[in-house]
Parts: C-alpha cells; structure tokens; sequence
C-alpha cells in the first residue's frame, strides 16, 4: 500500500510541474511580445558642401504639392521642325501676253435712204439710213455713240444717238429720223461714232437735204 501511495505522489508531482512549465512559458511569451523594437527615429542626412541652394529649393518644390492638387510637370514646345514658315503669297503679274488694245473704226459704205441733195418739204419727216461696216478690231456695244458733229441743226434729232452693236468685220444700219427746216435751203447735219470713253474714231457720215 505504501508502493502505492508512492506511486501515485510522483503522478500529482509531474503533472503539477507540466503546470508550472506551461505558465513560465505564458508569461515569457508575454514579456517577449512587450519587448518590441523601437519606432526608428528619422535620419537627417545633411546636403553636399557644395549644394547650391537653387538646386534644394528646386527639389523641395518638386514635392511639395498642394493637398488636392497633383503635381504635373510642365511642358515646353522646343521642336520647331513641324511649325512651317508662312511663305508670302505669289502676286499675280502682268502678263507679257496681255490682249493687245484694240482698234475702233468705221468707213462708210452707201446712203440707203435720201441721197444727198434730196428736195425736203418744209416740216417734212425724214427717214435718213446709213449703210457702215465696223472696221476696226473692237466689237461695238450698248457704250457706243452717235454724236453730232457739224453742220446745221440737228434737224429734230437727239445730238447722240444709239450706235448699233456690231461686231468686228461687221455690217450695220445706221438709222436717224430727222424734220425737215420750215424755211427754204439746203441744210447738213454731220455725224461721227464714239467710244464708251467719248473719244470719235471713223469716218463722219452725213445727210444733206435741200428745203424749197
């Protein structure tokens, strides 16, 4: 019995030991957790001797940004190689070839109507025709004249009138109504065409009547 009682005392030693280990080992672990390193205080690292302050200035701004602004480097167009020069514009010059001034004229080819020396009543109505060619190199339009020129009266007729278009080479009627004077003689009314700036060119053409 006593072998047994023993026995039975070396039990309860060993496990209470095993308790004992295991709250040593508690407590060790504990102190081990509350024995962490030390937050590392910041290292200040002096700049180079020969740091200009520019380039520190410079590399402080560079960082610090403004809060809810990000910082974006700006940048500078150098290439210049796709910007073209303008180049002056071409004015248009006068050609060497420019159309030549052309040339206004007129010849008379026949009366039609009223020959000269024709005996007009007085006060008669006169339908006075002229046959022309346009001589000349200029095409005659709506600008061209009949201008009276000499002679008497213009026997009741406008002292311009209206000269037919023609084109150069051109054969025209020249048509004027005229009244005759109330009193006996022989009368002439010259006539002579003109350009759109008012200068005469050609041969005159005129009527001649004689009143009894």
């Amino acid at each position: 019995m006593a072998a047994a009682t023993s026995k039975k005392h070396f039990f309860e030693m060993k496990r209470n030991a095993r308790y004992a280990w295991r709250i040593v080992y508690s407590v060790f672990l504990f102190l081990l957790a509350g024995c962490g390193p030390l937050a590392a205080e910041p290292i200040f690292i002096p700049p180079a001797p020969n740091a200009s302050p520019t380039s520190a200035a410079t590399t402080i701004s560079m960082w610090t940004a403004t809060p809810g602004e990000e910082s974006l480097p700006t940048e500078t167009a150098t290439n210049t190689a796709d910007q073209q020069t303008p180049q002056p514009e071409l004015s248009p010059t006068a050609s060497a070839t420019a159309a030549e001034t052309c040339l206004n004229d007129l010849k008379f080819l026949a009366d039609l109507t009223v020959p000269d020396g024709s005996p007009i009543n007085p006060n008669e109505r006169i339908d006075k025709q002229w046959r022309v060619v346009n001589s000349g190199t200029c095409d005659w339009d709506a600008g061209y004249r009949l201008k009276l020129v000499g002679g008497f009266a213009p026997l009741g007729a406008e002292i311009v009138q209206a000269l037919f278009p023609a084109r150069a080479g051109a054969e025209v009627t020249i048509q004027i109504f005229f009244t005759a004077p109330p009193t006996s003689g022989v009368y002439r009314s010259a006539w002579q065409a003109s350009d759109p700036q008012g200068q005469p060119f050609g041969e005159t053409i005129y009527i001649e009547i004689v009143v009894p």
